[in-house]
């Protein structure tokens, strides 16, 4: 039989990936920008009764998105609809209307960078609004990586060991949103019979990543509601990748990204399981 050719869509989705791969070196520059400010901030703050790493963030922010966008503007990437943190000239050059959607947050975890933490890192998601293709999750302070490429999952590094509470295993983490009102009565029910629990990942601990944490089967799951565009759906993509139970929202949409104060948003929940129900 001849091989089924690719569909023009499928086509441009496997360049965008091909494209990616090729500057996942400078992800990891980007990540290394980081922590050298970081670290910089943390040598003057011993002579300092301010806290530059707080001042340091925005700036930061700034300097390894543009780091970034430097080197993916001058490829086809800019046919892709660009979410990126803060607007420059640089985020001016991609396409609004591209098909696929390209998210960038170049320092995810900011409170924890601020505080002079290791558990931040730079994120690069690739989606079409209906299949989830790349993400790249880069931690610098612990040249740890997470990398998924459609259904292909790999870390490279350590996924470090924390101190946690004994029930951790029956916990399901969440930064915002509301789980108990967005997910469906019977769902809870369930969840309950297995003894889980929803708790805000503010209310846990500071120093930590909650893509560490599920992929290492240390946690029962983590739930999303109104999805920051940026950086939202590595835990979705992971458990597509491990085959974890995954349960989508109603009004769930990848293609319908609606804006608020702090930036785009999908609309929307999600909840990822490493226990089975």
């Amino acid at each position: 039989m001849p091989n089924e050719q690719l569909t023009p869509s499928l086509e441009v989705g496997e360049k965008f990936l091909q494209i990616l791969e090729k500057l996942e070196p400078v992800f990891v520059q980007a990540g290394d920008l980081a922590l050298k400010m970081q670290k910089e901030a943390k040598h003057h703050n011993k002579y300092s009764t301010g806290n530059p790493l707080v001042d340091i963030v925005t700036n930061a922010d700034l300097a390894v998105q543009e780091f970034l966008l430097q080197e993916i503007s001058k490829t086809n990437l800019v046919k892709c609809h660009l979410f990126a943190e803060e607007n420059t000239a640089l985020t001016e050059k991609f396409d609004e209307q591209g098909q696929y959607y390209l998210g960038i947050d170049p320092i995810d975890g900011t409170a924890v960078y601020s505080e002079g933490g290791n558990q931040f890192c730079v994120i690069i998601t690739l989606h079409d609004g209906k299949d989830l293709l790349y993400t790249f999750v880069y931690f610098p302070a612990l040249k740890l990586t997470h990398k998924i490429i459609r259904n292909n999952y790999t870390i490279t590094g350590q996924i470090p060991e924390i101190s946690l509470p004994a029930n951790v295993g029956k916990m399901i983490l969440y930064w915002s949103g509301e789980p108990e009102k967005n997910v469906p009565k019977k769902l809870q029910d369930e969840l309950k019979k297995k003894g889980l629990i929803f708790v805000k990942a503010t209310d846990f601990a500071k120093d930590i990543a909650l893509i560490n944490l599920f992929s290492a089967g240390k946690v029962a799951g983590v739930y999303y509601g109104k999805l920051n565009a940026y950086d939202s759906l590595v835990e979705l993509h992971a458990a597509i990748a491990k085959g974890k139970k995954h349960y989508i929202g109603e009004g769930f949409d990848l293609t319908k990204p609606q804006k608020r104060i702090a930036g785009y948003y999908y609309p929307g929940s999600y909840l990822v399981l490493n226990e089975s129900l």
